[in-house]
């Protein structure tokens, strides 16, 4: 991911810990995939369902809790840069310091 955006200069990661917000919606986003296979593991429970079917739904679990915050990473980070901008339309990026300039966390 670049730096800052050619055109209007919106710095993306201006402070340690920017990301933050992008982690959470990633994590919110996982949550809910797992209440999705959490109500089909109810279901299959509620027929009687064998353990072949339950050791199905376990897996999709599993691969849920991997495979999704993996690959919905890098949409979270541009979600929560369009959230940001949003919440700080008008301002100007280029007066802001930045991680890259050696602001430190603390």
């Amino acid at each position: 991911m670049v730096d800052h955006c050619p055109r209007c200069g919106y710095v993306f990661a201006r402070e340690a810990g920017f990301f933050l917000g992008a982690f959470v919606i990633n994590f919110g986003f996982t949550i809910a995939g797992l209440g999705v296979i959490m109500g089909a593991l109810i279901l299959v429970l509620a027929g009687g369902g064998s353990p072949g079917s339950i050791a199905v739904v376990a897996l999709a679990a599993v691969l849920e809790c991997v495979v999704v915050p993996v690959a919905f990473y890098p949409f979270s980070k541009t979600l929560w840069s369009a959230i940001d901008l949003v919440m700080h339309r008008g301002e100007s990026w280029s007066a802001l310091p930045t991680v890259a300039d050696g602001v430190s966390e603390t």
